[in-house]
């Protein structure tokens, strides 16, 4: 029986480099397909602020998932993890090769280790365990689910309220729930490769997106055109990082050009440093990716693929 094809997946903070190594490494597979794992460059409107690929990356190489949905729309990781994995089915089907990038961590999860079934809460059960005092509930989820009142502080009513009302509805802990991973019977095996450069480089690349190659691009003209459309920043495909900061500066002035430039940078140096927290603990790269040249890289990835 012919084993099973590999689906590159490039995970890595944000500005380490993903979609240039997926480009290249794009141009060594027979009809390659990029797909999208960033909860933001999902929504259209915005490919500056989101650092979505450029027209010179989407006429290079084809690309899915990207820019095409409403930012007014909510967009949850099952609702992801349906669309790749049909995407991906697709590209096979049609003899691409596809490569997953992006850097949102829980996208991923779902994509590839799938959903914990835990059932929706009902309200009225909710309610009555949220109307408890909070010593009290505490107390209950520690007798009923040890495993996951250790990981909650007790003043964290609403994780500690959906602890409990999810074993007083089921009869079943949290925790156990969340061990129980519903994951589909795919016909491919994922290839996990992490990029983890040093921080200094991942720092120095956001100063220059920020700082020279966004506002060059015309960040200050996309942010007015989101204003100018009615948008305010609260929407679902608007609320991460800086971006209601922008919006805010192009209705107002305030917060500065100045301001609003640093303020993104900082967001995204955080955003970064989460997204080397879970490559470390929770994406199990195949590859580990530590500053090597684009050819060391795509030969690793390409050795593991058995085309070199």
């Amino acid at each position: 029986m012919p084993a099973l094809p590999y689906v590159p997946v490039l995970f890595g903070p944000t500005a380490s480099g993903k979609s240039a190594l997926a480009l290249t490494l794009a141009g060594f597979l027979s009809k390659p397909l990029i797909i999208n794992a960033d909860s933001r460059q999902i929504y259209k409107g915005f490919p500056i602020l989101n650092a979505a690929p450029t027209s010179a990356d989407y006429a290079a190489v084809p690309h899915a998932l990207y820019e095409w949905k409403d930012p007014r729309e909510r967009y949850s990781a099952a609702d992801y993890a349906r669309d790749a994995i049909e995407t991906i089915g697709k590209s096979f089907q049609n003899g691409q090769t596809p490569i997953v990038v992006g850097g949102t961590g829980f996208y991923l999860r779902a994509l590839m280790g799938g959903l914990s079934p835990i059932p929706a809460s009902t309200p009225a059960l909710e309610a009555e365990v949220a109307a408890l005092p909070a010593d009290v509930r505490y107390q209950e989820l520690q007798q009923v689910d040890s495993v996951s009142a250790a990981l909650l502080h007790p003043a964290d009513t609403q994780r500690v309220v959906r602890a409990l009302t999810v074993f007083r509805q089921t009869g079943t802990p949290l925790s156990d729930w969340k061990r129980k991973q519903d994951l589909p019977d795919l016909p491919w095996r994922w290839l996990k490769v992490g990029l983890n450069p040093p921080r200094a480089a991942v720092h120095e690349a956001l100063w220059q997106r920020w700082e020279q190659t966004n506002l060059a691009r015309g960040v200050v003209a996309e942010a007015q055109a989101l204003a100018a459309a009615g948008y305010t920043g609260t929407e679902p495909g608007l609320g991460g990082l800086a971006i209601p900061l922008w919006l805010a500066h192009a209705r107002t002035g305030v917060p500065t050009l100045a301001e609003v430039t640093q303020k993104s940078l900082e967001a995204d140096r955080q955003y970064a440093k989460r997204q080397y927290t879970w490559l470390k603990n929770s994406f199990g790269a195949d590859i580990m990716l530590t500053a090597p040249t684009a050819d060391e890289a795509v030969g690793a990835v390409l050795a593991r693929l058995g085309l070199r």
